[in-house]
């Protein structure tokens, strides 16, 4: 009796070490993560990618999990990807959102949000000044003048142009202006840019018809226009020639020009 006893007891223990075996999970694995090159200049964080439809593509290395990987996107439409057993690489394909699911046989999961979408470039506009040079002018002519450029400027303090890139060398695209911060209705158009040194020229063509020329640079080249003006230009400056809005009015007007501060700028 003793005997059979602990049998049963021997038999109740190898069931209670093979049900605590089978138990515990064989998914207790890092979670799954992406990991860039450490000079990698793509805007990626956590679970979100943002690509350039110019881009070649951008490529990962696959960490956590049991190592056995599943990768599926149900938009092909919008991104590409290939995998070797050692390196993922996204590529775009079209405009718009898409995820890339990866799993194991374990069950751990992993999603990459993307968005692929035109790179774009923002200026905000920190403040407006007008800069006005003629020797023969009167004060007052040379006030009413830079009070003038000042009020009549597309963009005033708070407003901002975005600049979005429909080529692949920067070079044109469409433009959304904001002309104020309280403003919620804004201006649309077409741009083409080019380089010249260290200045930009950028030609703005908007859907009303009206046409815009500006410099954007980052030296101060007004100084010399205005002999009383002791305050320092920012590093960066939307820069509008209106000499020729005001010369026939005033004709001793030498050089007139609409200054848009930038403070910074977001890509």
């Amino acid at each position: 009796m003793k005997k059979i006893i602990l049998q049963s007891i021997c038999c109740l223990a190898l069931l209670a070490g093979i049900v605590s075996f089978t138990s515990c999970k064989d998914d207790d694995y890092a979670p799954i993560s992406l990991v860039l090159a450490p000079d990698s200049s793509i805007n990626f964080s956590n679970n979100a990618l943002s690509l350039s439809p110019f881009s070649p593509g951008v490529t990962f290395h696959i960490q956590g999990g049991d190592g056995s990987y599943i990768i599926a996107s149900p938009n092909t439409a919008v991104i590409d990807y290939r995998y070797n057993g050692d390196e993922l690489t996204v590529i775009p394909k079209g405009l718009g959102k898409a995820t890339l699911n990866i799993s194991d046989r374990s069950w751990n999961t992993y999603s990459l949000q993307i968005t692929v979408a035109y790179p774009e470039t923002t200026y905000g506009i920190e403040s407006v000044e007008g800069i006005v040079d003629g020797g023969e002018l009167t004060q007052n002519q040379l006030l009413a003048i830079k009070a003038d450029i000042e009020s009549n400027s597309l963009v005033q303090a708070g407003g901002k142009y975005v600049f979005t890139y429909t080529e692949k060398d920067f070079s044109a695209g469409i433009v959304t202006i904001y002309p104020s911060a309280s403003d919620n209705h804004t201006l649309h158009g077409i741009f083409t840019k080019s380089v010249n040194g260290n200045q930009e020229q950028i030609h703005i063509e908007l859907t009303d018809g009206n046409v815009y020329d500006y410099i954007l640079t980052v030296s101060p080249i007004l100084s010399g226009y205005h002999a009383s003006r002791t305050e320092i230009i920012p590093e960066r400056v939307l820069l509008q020639d209106v000499t020729g809005t005001y010369q026939s009015t005033y004709p001793a007007l030498e050089k007139a020009y609409c200054v848009l501060h930038i403070p910074g700028e977001a890509i």
